[in-house]
């Protein structure tokens, strides 16, 4: 091993070696850092998904039983006192309607969504393909967000409504954008220390926009996971704010450059004093 010291090109052996070995290093934390905060987007992703699930699940039964309670003709002039009664129960939804054919012909509370009464869907062609995609569906699809009609911007969930096997219209659920943000367990920046999101839709029109539109985050880079959502055609995106997976193989592959470098100096001087 002396010898191996008093070689003329020892040294630069042992740089190469060095070099080699903490590169190598250093890679090997690149990959493994990256691979956690990878995972760690897709957990946060999945977290929100479950979330939006479990609050659009109020949705879908208070849209459905308004839907079987036309159907079998139980309704009649009560939609005020149910619609009540289901607004008391799910603390997710802001309004309920009903469409009479592509018209809206009722909205609970009645005060603030006055200009939805007599509303055509059929008048826009975002709605019209919103219709049919609830239609095809034949469960609840969500449209949206978008610019509501009585103001602000907010989701609407149509649940088609089958009376004597035809398509008599359908019953809807208005979420506005606060409370969907609210239950999602954020706030109108759409961040938080750790995370970027993103909700939108997978096909956008003009009538459609960004749920967060404060923050400039571009979810074409860095460490980002997406997910589908058919319910409402969303595209939900989750992107890490600081990761570290980068910083932290840069700083050890300098440190071993630097090292290997140094070692290798040491050992030429030391050869050269013997010498």
């Amino acid at each position: 091993m002396l010898r191996f010291f008093q070689y003329k090109y020892a040294a630069v052996w042992v740089f190469v070696i060095s070099i080699a070995i903490t590169q190598a290093v250093a890679w090997y934390i690149f990959t493994v850092e990256k691979a956690r905060e990878i995972e760690l987007v897709q957990n946060e992703s999945a977290h929100v998904k479950q979330r939006i699930e479990a609050a659009l699940s109020q949705s879908n039964n208070a849209t459905s039983m308004i839907a079987i309670m036309i159907e079998h003709d139980l309704l009649k002039d009560h939609f005020e006192e149910v619609a009540k009664e289901l607004l008391k129960h799910n603390e997710y939804l802001d309004a309920i309607q009903l469409v009479r054919d592509m018209v809206i012909i009722n909205t609970y509370p009645l005060k603030g969504n006055e200009q939805t009464i007599g509303y055509d869907l059929g008048t826009n062609s975002g709605h019209i393909r919103e219709v049919m995609l609830t239609s095809s569906s034949n469960g609840l699809h969500f449209e949206g967000p978008f610019k509501l009609r009585q103001g602000g911007v907010g989701f609407v969930g149509r649940y088609p409504i089958i009376q004597h096997d035809t398509l008599w219209g359908y019953s809807a659920v208005i979420i506005k954008k606060e409370r969907f943000i609210r239950f999602l367990g954020l706030d109108s920046t759409g961040m938080n220390k750790s995370f970027f999101y993103q909700i939108k839709k997978q096909q956008e029109g003009n009538n459609y926009i960004p749920l967060f539109n404060v923050h400039a985050a571009k979810f074409s880079t860095g460490i980002v996971h997406e997910q589908y959502m058919p319910i409402g055609d969303w595209i939900i995106q989750v992107k890490l704010r600081n990761p570290v997976y980068l910083k932290r193989s840069i700083i050890f592959s300098l440190g071993g450059i630097v090292f290997s470098l140094i070692f290798s100096l040491l050992l030429h001087c030391k050869r050269m004093q013997v010498k």
